[in-house]
């Protein structure tokens, strides 16, 4: 199975799979809009900001990785599940997506 997989590639496979939908993109606040305007069927909308970043500060940068903790409870939030396939997505280019 290749890491990047086409939309039509995804849903063609069929199967279970837990699709988390991560558009975010600097100075655009509006991921969670763009997410309910239109997202793979089944994506659960995942927030950079909040739920793949901790707390910004001086020492850690703007997007410091969240607490092991945190980025569990935020899987299970999600769905996530060690016998499904996660695939994450977003609308740039990867980045965001990279970062789940």
């Amino acid at each position: 199975m290749s890491v990047l997989l086409s939309a039509g590639q995804l849903l063609a496979a069929g199967g279970p799979v837990t699709l988390l939908d991560v558009r975010w993109a600097l100075g655009d606040p509006h991921g969670r809009e763009h997410y309910l305007a239109g997202h793979l069927p089944g994506a659960v909308y995942v927030d950079l900001e909040t739920e793949l970043a901790g707390p910004p500060s001086a020492a850690e940068g703007r997007h410091p990785l969240p607490s092991l903790q945190r980025l569990q409870g935020a899987a299970r939030r999600w769905g996530v599940r060690a016998d499904v396939p996660v695939v994450a997505y977003d609308a740039s280019g990867g980045l965001a997506a990279a970062r789940a």
